[in-house]
């Protein structure tokens, strides 16, 4: 059980690094540069290492987290979905 939480911990994190740094960064590369949209690229590609390193450093028979932890990630993460699928239909 500890290996498929572990999975969904760092799926939701990958998750949540591509929906919010994904679309900042395709704004940084096709020339729009502001502050917020810096922050948000650094943010999620550091939310996708985070979860890389994670993976690579964790035994997956010793990793634990609250199951209503995991609940809160994955809601978390479908907020951001939300918020991604909504920001990218209003043009911005």
């Amino acid at each position: 059980m500890q290996r498929f939480q572990l999975h969904i911990y760092t799926t939701t994190l990958v998750a949540g690094g591509v929906l919010i740094g994904g679309p900042t960064a395709y704004s940084l590369i096709s020339g729009e540069w502001s502050l917020p949209l810096l922050i948000r690229t650094i943010g999620g590609c550091g939310l996708m290492l985070a979860a890389v390193d994670t993976l690579l450093r964790t035994d997956p028979d010793e990793f634990s987290i609250p199951p209503t932890g995991l609940v809160l990630l994955v809601g978390a993460v479908c907020l951001c979905g939300l918020g991604t699928v909504l920001f990218v239909i209003s043009g911005g």
